[in-house]
Parts: C-alpha cells; structure tokens; sequence
C-alpha cells in the first residue's frame, strides 16, 4: 500500500510532457477554461501563468487530491515509478475511471504484468461524435507502462534471445467490415444432343409368364391355326400340364380348396393367398344372424294407463304441505336474529333521539365529553344498525320464498 507519496520529477515530466503548457486561459469545446499544465478548476478568461507558476499549480493544487485517491485505491506496496505512472493515468481518465480499472485489478490482485498490459484499454476518446483510437492517448499510454515497468536506478536486464517474438493477434485493432465482392460467372458450353438410345424389352414377371402360356394353351386347345410353333413344355417356361390346368380352373372359379400353382404365384410357394368365400345370391338374400327376430320378448309400454287411488294423492298433497310449512318455519327461525338486531338498533336509536331532546331526564349534570357526545352516537350507531338488519331480514325472507 502506497503511503504518504508524492510524484517524483519523473512523473511530473510525462505529466507535462502530454498535458501541455498553456500561458493564457483557452476556451474548451464542454465551456470551461484550461490554463498552465491542464488545470482547470480556478481557470477562467483572460488569466496568465509563466511555466514555474503552472508547474507550481500542478504539484501542489492539482496533483495532490490525485495522489490522495490513488493511496485509498491500490492495496498492494508501489515502487516510486509506479506510483508516478497511476497518478498520471488518474489524472487523465478521471477518479471513477480509475478505480474500476483492470490497472487497479491487476495490482491488487499481484498481476504487475496484467496491470501494465491494461494501460493500453484507455487509448479511446470520442471526437466529433466518433469513439476512436487517439494517436496521443496511444503515446501517453506507452509512456505511462514504460514508466510503470522501468523502476529506477540500474535496469534489471533479462536475456530475450531464448524467446522469439511470435505476432500477437490479441493486440490488432477490430478486422474491417466485410465488402461485397462482384465475381463473373462465365456459364460453361452446353453438351450435345446425343439421340435416344433404344432401351431394351422388360423382362417379363414369372406372373405375365404364366399367363402367356395359358393363353397358348388355350390357343391350342381352341384348334387354331395361329400358333406357329407347337406348344411344348420348352415354350411354355418350364410350365407343367398340370399348372396350366389348375390355372385355367383358378381363372374359371371351379378349383377346390384355392390353392394357387408355382407358375402363379412362385414367390409364394409355400403361403396359400387369404381365403376369400364366394359371393352367391343365397347369401345376399339370407337375413344375418345378428338380426334375427327374437321371440318371446317383453315389451314396455311407457303410454300405458296408470290407476291411482284417490288415498295416494291425498297423502302425497299432505306431504307436499307439510314440506312447504317446514320450509316457512326454517325461513323465519333464518330471518330472525337479523329482526333481532333490528329491533335493537331502532331501540338504541330512540334512546338516543330521547336523551338529545331532553326527554330523559337524569339527575346527575353531563360534563364529560364522552356523555356530551354519547347521545349522537347512539343515534348514528342505531340508524346504521336498523337499516342493515332491516335489509338482511327482508332479503332472508324474500329468498326463500
């Protein structure tokens, strides 16, 4: 932890160095006025100052508040360089700035380098409505970190040549934008036409196979003069008499149990096809099962004549008046208490009209405020009461009936 130090004749050098001497008061774009090494709290129009009275003014007016919060803020002990170093960053990007830097950060964490690195995060200024790079904040930024790593006296010097430098991406400013790039596009020839080429004959299925050699059969049993060749197992596919037969008998609708032949059907040999009942007219004219009449049923008739007594209906109109009178009793053993109230409120009510008007007399003389008083309350507090009762009361009886 910093204490009690002041900035040496090294840090009041970069300090003036980038904060410029002027002689005579100048105007700044936000209003104030700035005179000598970049004051500005007592400048105003028209003041001079020679360069040892403007030194005088930064050391010992401006300078110290700096060096004061710059103590409270950094935890960690600081060499005279890196003392000077934060004090000129303070003094440039103001006290709030500073104290949420990564410079304070890193020193208090026990990062000198990580602290050093992060006086380059303040290079950026707003001019003209534009954040930017600053070529002077850059300067005076790379001269606070030489400041802030060179400690005085005899420079430690450390061998570089087991390191090589290597480019550091991380230190570029922010790539440029993408632009749009026009690329010629030359399409490429056309092929030429080339005729069709003659695509061969489908191969028949081993069902169209079948069929073909049925219709030969046909052919030749029908005795016409149209085949050419005799049909014989070789121009049939390997089809046997046999298949042809069952076949015809397949088409036809004559052939028991449904089997279907390996001409027919050879990739299924072994499955028979779903039984499918033939269609007749026995069937469509037959009624279903589950339609059937049933017979001695017993049937429900709800317009059937009733004979009631004349003794029921007498006890049921009993009952009903009986009913009806309960419910009337239940209504007023309700209605009740709110009647109660209401008597009561109409009670308090006119004893209080009573004692205001001098209709009840007492013997002792009413002093107090309370008993001066008690009479108008007794009347609001019985009209409230009378009315609200007097509203549930009719409300108790009314619903019900």
């Amino acid at each position: 932890m910093a204490l009690n130090m002041r900035t040496s004749q090294a840090g009041l050098d970069v300090i003036k160095a980038f904060e410029g001497f002027r002689a005579q008061s100048e105007l700044l774009p936000n209003g104030r006025w700035i005179i000598g090494y970049g004051h500005l709290r007592r400048a105003d129009e028209g003041v001079t100052v020679t360069e040892t009275e403007a030194e005088a003014l930064l050391r010992e007016y401006d300078l110290p508040p700096v060096e004061r919060f710059v103590m409270r803020c950094v935890l960690a002990p600081l060499m005279q360089n890196e003392f000077d170093a934060l004090v000129s960053l303070a003094f440039n990007i103001g006290s709030k700035s500073f104290a949420s830097s990564d410079v304070v950060a890193g020193i208090n964490g026990g990062n000198r380098l990580e602290a050093a690195h992060a006086f380059d995060l303040w290079r950026r200024a707003k001019i003209g409505g534009r954040v930017q790079v600053v070529d002077a904040l850059v300067r005076r930024r790379a001269a606070e970190k030489a400041l802030f790593l060179n400690a005085p006296g005899r420079h430690q010097v450390a061998s570089s040549r087991l390191y090589r430098a290597m480019h550091d991406k991380a230190a570029l400013p922010a790539p440029p934008k993408a632009r749009e790039i026009l690329v010629e596009h030359f399409p490429a020839p056309e092929p030429e036409l080339k005729a069709p080429e003659a695509k061969p004959a489908p191969e028949m299925t081993p069902t169209e196979a079948a069929a073909e050699s049925v219709r030969q059969q046909m052919v030749r049993i029908l005795g016409e003069n149209s085949v050419e060749a005799d049909p014989t197992p070789e121009t049939t596919d390997g089809t046997t008499p046999e298949e042809i037969a069952a076949a015809i008998s397949e088409l036809a609708g004559e052939s028991e149990g449904h089997r279907v032949q390996k001409s027919v059907w050879p990739q299924m040999e072994d499955l028979p096809p779903p039984p499918f009942p033939e269609p007749s007219e026995s069937n469509y004219n037959k009624p279903p099962e589950d339609l059937e009449p049933i017979e001695s049923v017993d049937l429900i008739d709800d317009l059937e004549e009733v004979e009631v007594s004349q003794e029921s209906i007498d006890r049921a109109v009993e009952i009903n008046e009986a009913m009806e009178a309960e419910d009337r009793n239940g209504d007023l053993i309700g209605a009740l208490p709110f009647g109660l109230l209401a008597l009561i409120g109409a009670a308090l009510g006119g004893y209080g009209v009573a004692s205001q008007f001098g209709m009840i007399q007492s013997g002792e003389t009413m002093t107090s405020s309370i008993a001066i008083f008690l009479p108008l309350f007794l009347i609001v507090l019985g009209v409230l009461l009378f009315i609200t009762m007097t509203y549930y009361f009719l409300r108790t009886l009314l619903s019900q009936s």
